[in-house]
């Protein structure tokens, strides 16, 4: 009886040991998120009057963003988001920051990918961003372009120029994303092989007499 009741002293001990050495750790988290959260703040704080100063708001307007951010039901100013943005990712890299702490094999693994794919996303969204006021841009100068020709369908030649350098883009996102890129490449090649073959049928079926004349 004496044998049972010492082994389970024993392990009651070793539990307790544990909690002991746990404690310390969950405090040193609960610290660093009270830091993040401080962090996050004052980073929020100090981009909105950046961005108020630089007058973002105007020059995003003008190059497109704030419609991309409205048609994507975003109805913040892009400075409003991007200050919000900027103030959730200082509070998870805390947040991961802090479970780090606990010293965890799950966590610090989970923890370690998280700050390997952190800078895929980033250049993935730098992608989207360029990406989109690059195709708005080509797709106004093709606007412009096929009203100088006198083409009739000078809006439809700018919105399917718009909407292939859209397609192209997100396709370049997400491969640099890895998601599923073997799948994201077969899928544009047939969408890009289909339209190509669409328009050569069109431009041959309809397009024979342009053809002649030049």
């Amino acid at each position: 009886m004496n044998r049972y009741a010492n082994e389970l002293f024993s392990r009651l001990k070793i539990f307790f040991d544990k909690i002991m050495n746990f404690i310390p750790d969950l405090l040193v988290m609960f610290i660093i998120l009270v830091v993040g959260f401080v962090a996050a703040h004052i980073v929020r704080f100090v981009l909105t009057r950046i961005f108020r100063a630089i007058k973002f708001d105007v020059w995003s307007d003008s190059v497109g963003i704030a419609s991309m951010l409205n048609k994507s039901g975003i109805q913040s100013t892009p400075s409003a988001f991007i200050s919000l943005f900027a103030y959730w990712l200082v509070v998870v890299i805390f947040v991961m920051a802090g479970f780090s702490s606990l010293n965890l094999k799950a966590t610090n693994e989970l923890i370690s990918l998280f700050f390997l794919y952190l800078p895929r996303f980033f250049s993935a969204l730098l992608i989207i961003v360029i990406g989109y006021i690059f195709a708005g841009f080509l797709g106004r100068a093709a606007l412009l372009t096929g009203v100088n020709s006198g083409i009739r369908q000078s809006k439809l030649l700018g919105q399917t120029v718009r909407l292939f350098v859209l397609i192209f883009v997100f396709a370049m996102a997400l491969e640099q994303l890895s998601i599923a890129p073997g799948i994201v490449f077969a899928a544009f090649s047939i969408f890009f092989g289909g339209v190509v073959l669409a328009l050569s049928l069109a431009f041959g079926l309809g397009g024979r007499d342009a053809a002649k004349n030049v």
